[in-house]
């Protein structure tokens, strides 16, 4: 099976429901593979595989988040996908929290496909006419290879006080209780002055950031 990551602006969340609204790829742009996946590629494999196609975390298939209500191919613009999250998994509930934050400060999730085979166009082999077959589609908690969609600002929580307020927001959303502790804790760690720690002021919020595990890899803005 081979990957296709993007990063991409949630369309829409329903929070009360664990509803996300996203596309799970894009069409007429060049990925990080140099692949360029074309209007119809997905239409095939989604029409004669939809009932199989799993939602994952990561990719891993011991790791399922929800399943798909809808996977429209015909979209004009990508592989628009709605995903209904079960909120009765910590590891599901902890990811839709994840999304709900990035959305909160317009921020991109980051999504991945899980493939088979491709038709390609023999004139231009980077334009993909059509996926032979579509296995999953992943929700990522690391930052995506792909950098097509709307870059959120992330300026503003490159710094100390930046994480400390990106941290506390997370903290009052309904995170499980083991990622809530783990917030604390990262919270308390970052309660000093920059200026009072012994090592560089950037090391300790990247490191804060690795250990939040919050679906953003934040570090290479910051390191």
């Amino acid at each position: 099976m081979e990957f296709k990551n993007i990063a991409t602006e949630v369309k829409d969340l329903d929070e009360k429901k664990g509803i996300v609204e996203a596309y799970a790829n894009v069409y007429h742009n060049e990925d990080s593979d140099k692949d360029i996946s074309m209007p119809g590629s997905f239409t095939k494999t989604v029409t004669e595989n939809r009932k199989r196609i799993r939602v994952l975390k990561d990719h891993n298939q011991t790791i399922t988040l929800g399943v798909p209500l809808e996977i429209d191919p015909r979209d004009n613009y990508g592989l628009r996908t709605i995903t209904q999250f079960n909120l009765q998994k910590e590891i599901s509930r902890d990811m839709f929290t994840d999304i709900q934050l990035l959305k909160q400060h317009d921020l991109n999730a980051e999504l991945s496909i899980g493939y088979g085979q491709t038709k390609r166009d023999q004139h231009d082999t980077r334009r993909i006419l059509e996926y032979g077959w579509l296995g999953e589609y992943s929700f990522l908690s690391a930052w995506a290879a792909n950098e097509l969609a709307i870059v959120g600002d992330i300026k503003s929580i490159k710094s100390h006080y930046g994480v400390m307020e990106f941290l506390t927001k997370a903290y009052n959303l309904p995170y499980s209780d083991t990622r809530l502790i783990q917030i604390e804790n990262i919270l308390k760690s970052l309660s000093t002055e920059p200026g009072q720690d012994t090592t560089s002021g950037e090391e300790p919020i990247a490191q804060a950031l690795k250990e939040a595990n919050i679906l953003l890899e934040l570090k290479s803005f910051i390191i």
